[in-house]
């Protein structure tokens, strides 16, 4: 516990040593919700109001999940080319633990320096009224969210001990966020058959079907998405063991 609590600190602070590139980031992400905000009030300029505000605040929580969440390949991959990743195979704690721990207190720091404002416009933006129990709902859902994501970033972190870069498959990732997600558009206006896709697969749990709960806050709902989340995460669990398991033993780390 201690540990834990110990590489939260380093990931926290890790994050307030680039509060300034964060701040930075919030100008970027206040522009494009402006940009967002003006684009869908005209594609839906003859929809009722609750309509744009429900999209509106639907995408505002999208880019609070972007933003907050890991990006742990990348911290895997600079590991195996700089060639830390042999002291930190010899450490007590492992991999795993080390990078979730650690990308938590990055992610909190930058949730203090960008979160808050994005939450702030949310709520003023949602236009159902919220409860508690819809909160906790949702809030329940981001945390099994953020841990879905992390382990799919850990399976795409370990093609490293291979490529020695992931520049390209995290490209496609991006790729595949970008059509299957509904973090970047609502999954509701896409084909049927894209939409029965998405919700078989993976990726929609990070982003979207949190989206869709924030909007439609019913336990039905709730205990559906958090079932297929916690399957995702178990079954991610195990693909990463048996991924990382079988690379290290052939780790060759770049430069020596």
């Amino acid at each position: 516990m201690k540990a834990r609590g110990m590489l939260m600190s380093m990931g926290f602070k890790k994050g307030f040593s680039s509060r300034y590139a964060l701040v930075f980031y919030l100008g970027s992400i206040l522009i494009s919700i402006t940009i967002q905000f003006f684009l869908w009030k005209a594609v839906l300029v003859n929809k009722p109001e609750v309509e744009f505000k429900q999209t509106i605040s639907y995408l505002v929580l999208m880019q609070f999940l972007s933003m907050a969440f890991p990006k742990s390949s990348y911290e895997l991959n600079d590991e195996i080319k700089s060639g830390d990743m042999a002291l930190s195979l010899l450490k007590p704690i492992s991999l795993e633990n080390k990078f979730f721990w650690e990308g938590l207190g990055y992610s909190l720091a930058k949730v203090v320096v960008i979160g808050l404002v994005e939450i702030v416009i949310y709520f003023l933006l949602v236009p159902h009224a919220v409860t508690v129990l819809s909160v906790l709902m949702v809030c329940v859902a981001i945390a099994l969210a953020y841990t879905l994501y992390f382990e799919i970033e850990l399976i795409l972190g370990t093609f490293a001990f291979y490529t020695y870069s992931i520049w390209g498959i995290a490209t496609f990732k991006s790729a595949i966020l970008l059509i299957l997600s509904g973090n970047i558009f609502p999954v509701e206006y896409y084909p049927s058959f894209i939409r029965s896709l998405s919700d078989i697969l993976p990726f929609q749990y990070s982003f979207g079907a949190v989206g869709l709960l924030s909007q439609n806050p019913s336990l039905d709902l709730f205990t559906k998405i958090v079932l297929i989340q916690l399957f995702y995460i178990v079954v991610f669990h195990f693909i990463y063991l048996g991924l990382f398991n079988r690379a290290v033993k052939s780790v060759v780390i770049q430069g020596g």
